[in-house]
């Protein structure tokens, strides 16, 4: 392995706490909370000094598909390093790490760039941009009949695979469906059946002061603008902001999906991602 880098224990948790505060500004309830729910089901490399972790990367497991070919892949996912060690290549040594891993094993690596002006820095790492997704807001209108239900994390995964396996897309596990469920509750919001017109959809959703963020859903848009009503009275919100595959609209914002690495599937759809 390469020198000071390793695995995290569990021992690591106040260090990793830590490094996460610092890094991505969320309270310490909620980075617990995302060790909790994942720790020993993901895996997380540090850059160790004198044993204590100074820098990070955790990665998910996931697949590539398109409905036929698939290929294994890991989503990397907050990665970074203490601002004193910073500069010292620690988090670059990290991800030489995890290449390395990919290489050997044919495996592609992808990631959720928080903003767009950290996408060169991933470049020169030799990522490439991938995927966007569309924004778009949608103000409610007049009431339509329309029935919310709960979900499983199964059957939401199912109805998901059906939803987007006809385009290149990120396959994730009914344990990560799980996590992202949990999480999306965390915050407030939930993971619905959708019943509308005698058909069954899904919607993953949360409430962010006066608007609901939309994460996942296989509503094609002019439902949505139908159940926007029913969605902004269930949550107590003005308006919603879906975040939609951009092979399937062209309405919207365009905002950075993914980049990937060692990726043969491209314009790959990922979300299940906390936006």
């Amino acid at each position: 392995m390469y020198n000071g880098i390793r695995l995290a224990e569990e021992r690591d948790t106040a260090s990793l706490c830590r490094i996460w505060k610092v890094c991505f500004g969320d309270d310490e309830d909620y980075v617990r909370f995302f060790y909790r729910e994942n720790f020993g089901h993901i895996t997380t490399a540090v850059y160790a000094v004198n044993d204590q972790p100074v820098s990070m990367l955790h990665w998910f497991d996931a697949t590539f598909a398109d409905g036929g070919d698939t290929i294994d892949a890991k989503f990397l996912y907050a990665g970074g390093s203490l601002p004193e060690f910073r500069k010292n290549g620690y988090y670059t040594a990290l991800f030489r790490y995890v290449e390395e891993y990919a290489k050997d094993n044919n495996c592609a690596l992808f990631g959720k760039p928080v903003r767009r002006d950290i996408i060169p820095y991933y470049q020169k790492l030799g990522f490439e941009q991938d995927a966007s997704l569309k924004l778009v807001t949608v103000y409610p209108k007049e009431k339509e009949a329309v029935r919310f239900s709960e979900i499983t994390p199964k059957d939401y995964n199912r109805m998901r695979d059906n939803a987007f396996s006809s385009h290149p897309y990120v396959k994730w596990s009914d344990r990560h469906v799980n996590f992202c469920m949990n999480e999306t509750a965390y915050f407030g919001g939930r993971t619905l059946k959708v019943t509308l017109d005698g058909c069954k959809y899904f919607i993953m959703c949360a409430p962010q002061e006066e608007e609901l963020k939309v994460i996942e859903t296989n509503l094609p848009l002019e439902k949505i603008k139908r159940v926007a009503f029913a969605l902004c009275e269930t949550f107590s919100v003005k308006y919603l902001k879906a975040y939609l595959p951009d092979y399937l609209y062209s309405e919207g914002e365009d905002v950075v999906s993914s980049i990937v690495y060692n990726a043969p599937l491209r314009n790959t759809y990922v979300n299940l991602i906390l936006i």
